[in-house]
């Protein structure tokens, strides 16, 4: 079982960049909870390639940042080892920078604790509190705060991708269309779950992951997917 952040910032239409960071801080806390460590850079290039991105450049020291770019929007991730910090920011190329979301992974000595947040670099919109998500608290690599509504279950090397969500939640998500809460893509409707036919994730509610499972074979991920 594998934990997923918050899709309530959807309602955030406007927070683009969200979606991407979703998933990356998704994954990054898996990696805390499961490794017990903050991820390397080879971990965060694979988690960037399932989401389409390619690296472009580097800034290699004693701390080092990577720079990834797909279509449109861009992606850093700076590491600072000794500190035990990855601060990862999602922003747009066209737009003012203003407009991305970052996601901090950060050991706080002070509270002996590791913490995965995900913060916007800009105001949000009139009328809107928060994005929805509280920050992943780990004590003693076990969480005391987090923000997950399900489990994901991921398959890195043949790129089976399904996000198992609450019930309640899944059928929020279906009856309300909204996109994908990665990319933002049209989702379509298949048999008792959703898919995302532009970066490959499935959404399922819990009491159908078993059979959705069943019925989603490693052949079906070999269609081509268009990002």
């Amino acid at each position: 079982m594998k934990l997923v952040p918050s899709v309530a910032y959807l309602r955030i239409q406007k927070q683009f960049y969200v979606g991407y960071s979703m998933a990356l801080a998704g994954w990054v806390g898996e990696h805390l909870i499961i490794r017990k460590s903050i991820p390397k850079p080879s971990f965060i290039e694979r988690a960037m390639r399932k989401l389409g991105f390619s690296r472009v450049g580097e800034e290699i020291g004693d701390n080092y940042t990577y720079f990834f770019k797909k279509n449109d929007v861009g992606i850093s991730a700076y590491f600072e080892p000794v500190n035990d910090l990855l601060f990862i920011q999602v922003y747009p190329f066209k737009k003012r920078i203003g407009s991305g979301v970052g996601i901090r992974s950060q050991y706080l000595e002070f509270y002996d604790q590791f913490v995965v947040s995900i913060e916007p670099a800009q105001k949000l919109p009139p009328g809107i509190r928060s994005i929805g998500v509280n920050p992943l608290i780990l004590e003693d690599y076990y969480p005391i705060s987090t923000p997950y509504w399900g489990m994901v279950h991921e398959d890195w090397e043949n790129d089976l991708k399904i996000l198992v969500m609450r019930d309640e939640i899944f059928g929020d998500l279906e009856r309300n269309e909204y996109r994908c809460p990665v990319c933002f893509s049209e989702l379509s409707v298949e048999d008792g779950y959703l898919k995302c036919h532009t970066c490959g994730f499935v959404y399922t509610g819990e009491s159908d992951f078993d059979r959705v499972l069943s019925r989603v074979s490693v052949g079906a991920w070999e269609e081509e997917i268009i990002f």
